[in-house]
C-alpha cells in the first residue's frame, strides 16, 4: 500500500503490429528528429542556406545520434554482448539463448552526444561553407 504516492508503471509498448512493437521512447526518437528537421529548415531558409545541405546534415546526424546511442549502451552498460551476442549490437534482434525480434533497445544518451559531435566535426570538415561563422542567429 502506498501513502501520498503511486506506483507508476505504465506499459512501455505503445502498440504491437505483428511482430513490430512501437514503444513510447521510440516514437519520441521519431518526434525529435521531425521536430530537430523542421527547426533546422527554418534556420537554413532565413540564412540562405542550401536545403540540400540540410539533408545531408539530417542523415550525419541521424545515423551519428543512432548509432552513438547504441554503441554507448553496450560499451558503458552491456559489454559482455561484445563476446556473447555480437549480432544484437546494432541488429534489432537477441540471438542468445534464442533468436528473437527486440527491436531497438538499449540506447544511452551520452553515446549519441558523443557521436553527435563527431559527425557534425566530420560535417564541417566536409562542408566547409557550412562553418560557424560567429553570427548568432534566431528563429
Amino acid at each position: 500500500m502506498y501513502f501520498l504516492g503511486f506506483n507508476w508503471n505504465p506499459d512501455d509498448t505503445l502498440f504491437k503490429l505483428f511482430f513490430i512493437q512501437i514503444k513510447y521512447y521510440n516514437l519520441m526518437w521519431i518526434l525529435a528528429f521531425v521536430v530537430g528537421w523542421f527547426i533546422m529548415k527554418k534556420i537554413f531558409t532565413k540564412e540562405n542556406r542550401s536545403l540540400e545541405k540540410l539533408d545531408s546534415l539530417f542523415v550525419y546526424c541521424v545515423v551519428s545520434i543512432m548509432l552513438g546511442a547504441r554503441l554507448g549502451h553496450v560499451l558503458f552498460y552491456q559489454s559482455d554482448l561484445l563476446s556473447s551476442d555480437p549480432l544484437s549490437i546494432l541488429l534489432p534482434i537477441k540471438t542468445v539463448p534464442k533468436f528473437e525480434f527486440t527491436g531497438f533497445t538499449g540506447l544511452a544518451s551520452h553515446g549519441a552526444a558523443i557521436a553527435a559531435i563527431i559527425a557534425l566535426f566530420l560535417f564541417s570538415r566536409k562542408y566547409k561553407e557550412m562553418k560557424f561563422d560567429g553570427a548568432y542567429s534566431e528563429f
